[in-house]
């Protein structure tokens, strides 16, 4: 049997309850349900992942919808139980669903909600910033600084790759893939090659244009290739990526 599950409860008097598995970043989320009248109740439990227990108690007799995470098991058990208590919808917090039982949500009437598209710029800064960090050798230098070993500045001491006129190399240019790209090409004016099943149009278009603005700018402009093979990414690039 599950513990009592520790909650914050908003606008305490609302008409709907919904329930959301994790505390989430900002208040407009909850700002938009208050509007529709509801009853707002964030599981503050001081644990990593919920157990299916958990998740049970926290819906209780009368739940009207969730907001749950990637890390739970959303199956016939849960939607079962949230079906017991009256709920109509689960959200997921991420953008894939491989985490939830879509059959078993349509058995029970329960629609399903994801957000696509919310991470793509995040994920594609991740990426940038790991690139930087490599190239530069920022993590290091950083480790070497708090080692106590710095004594003075020497001509080759971390120096690091320029990126500058180098060539980026993107294996899997979707939606990540052309935003990492995009960053890399624009913020360090690096050429692009890149390889996926699908012709990246729009990456092509972009990389084409930033190339003639350089070039009327008196600047060397950036190209771009779609390789045939991600060997090839791999034989001329000097920074590589994969991505979706």
């Amino acid at each position: 049997m599950a513990k009592p599950v520790s909650i914050e409860v908003w606008n305490p008097n609302g008409k709907y309850r919904v329930v959301s598995t994790k505390p989430m970043p900002g208040t407009r989320w909850i700002n938009l349900l208050i509007e529709q009248d509801c009853r707002v109740e964030i599981c503050t439990q001081k644990k990593t992942i919920l157990s299916v227990e958990d998740i049970i108690a926290l819906i209780g007799d009368k739940c009207d919808g969730v907001i749950g995470q990637l890390t739970e098991d959303w199956g016939e058990t849960l939607f079962a139980a949230l079906s017991r208590a009256g709920g109509k919808a689960f959200s997921n917090m991420a953008v894939g669903y491989n985490n939830v039982d879509v059959n078993a949500a349509n058995k029970y009437g329960i629609a399903v909600g994801n957000t696509p598209g919310v991470l793509t710029e995040t994920t594609a800064e991740l990426a940038a910033s790991l690139s930087l960090a490599a190239a530069r050798r920022i993590v290091e230098a950083d480790e070497f600084m708090r080692a106590g070993l710095y004594d003075g500045w020497l001509p080759n001491l971390f120096v690091g790759n320029l990126l500058k006129g180098q060539t980026v190399g993107v294996i899997g240019a979707g939606r990540i893939g052309s935003a990492y790209a995009r960053m890399m090409v624009e913020g360090f004016k690096m050429n692009l090659i890149y390889y996926d099943l699908y012709q990246a149009t729009r990456l092509e278009k972009f990389v084409t244009a930033y190339g003639q603005f350089l070039k009327a700018n008196g600047e060397q402009p950036v190209t771009w290739k779609r390789a045939s093979s991600m060997d090839e990414v791999l034989r001329e690039a000097d920074v590589v990526c994969t991505l979706c």
